[in-house]
């Protein structure tokens, strides 16, 4: 399937996320739903372009309850030059999130699947933990735990953040994140290395009921690592991505 086909299927996945989140929201019992198309300039994960810096269309669907549980599904095309048949990106996740004054937790798992390449796949457990001010932003610290990270060809990972996001004047939205990924083992850079540090620091704002974002990204990940681990000197680099993203209720 060409990369075209790729997008399509996505686009198509994504037409079909709205028509169930709105049985979703018939269900009754607790239960709401909510569906969501995106384009972006480029799709950008923990630092590291999954489209060779090329286009992704992404789409997706959640459905939740009262009681604090969701479950819900995402879907976005890929391009990988280390691993060519792989099109697209399926994330399937069910989690339990609750409120205790101002802290908000989540503990969340992932499934990551690639379509014509099952040896990337792999699955992730994720914990954070959220402050909220009146005046200063909500503050927020995360990690994600997976026990095999055949996408980085390690056999273990743990990612952890710091993220900040405030409203600014404008109803403009302000996000920033920190974050490193530790693998167990050196061999995803070919060298001594096992661990690299990101950043990401965006806005965004929501026009004709379109959230449109511009956000900037960038490694510590030295070139030629960079071509070990993801097939070119730069997709790891420092990239400005553009979005467009509409949600439905």
């Amino acid at each position: 399937m060409k990369i075209n086909n790729a997008v399509k299927a996505v686009a198509a996945s994504a037409l079909m996320l709205t028509g169930s989140q709105v049985m979703s929201l018939e269900l009754g019992a607790g239960f709401e739903g909510s569906a969501n198309i995106g384009l972006f300039s480029n799709y950008m994960w923990r630092g590291v372009s999954q489209t060779r810096n090329g286009v992704a269309l992404q789409g997706g669907v959640d459905i939740t309850h009262s009681s604090g549980f969701y479950a819900g599904t995402w879907m976005s095309n890929v391009n990988f030059k280390l691993a060519p048949k792989a099109h697209t990106e399926q994330d399937i996740y069910v989690g339990y999130g609750f409120a205790v004054g101002d802290f908000a937790f989540d503990f969340k798992r992932t499934q990551y699947i690639y379509d014509n390449a099952n040896a990337l796949d792999f699955g992730e457990t994720h914990a954070q933990v959220s402050y909220a001010t009146d005046d200063l932003g909500t503050f927020a610290i995360g990690a994600d735990y997976s026990s095999d990270t055949p996408i980085a060809n390690s056999d273990s990972a743990l990612h952890y953040y710091g993220s900040y996001t405030y409203s600014l004047p404008m109803e403009i939205g302000l996000t920033a994140t920190l974050g490193r990924y530790d693998f167990k083992d050196a061999g995803w850079v070919g060298g001594t290395d096992s661990q690299y540090s990101y950043y990401n620091i965006g806005v965004a704002k929501e026009f004709y009921g379109i959230n449109v974002g511009l956000a900037y990204t960038d490694t510590n990940i030295d070139e030629s690592n960079c071509s070990v681990f993801a097939g070119g000197d730069s997709y790891c680099g420092g990239a400005l991505v553009l979005s467009a993203v509409k949600t439905f209720k």
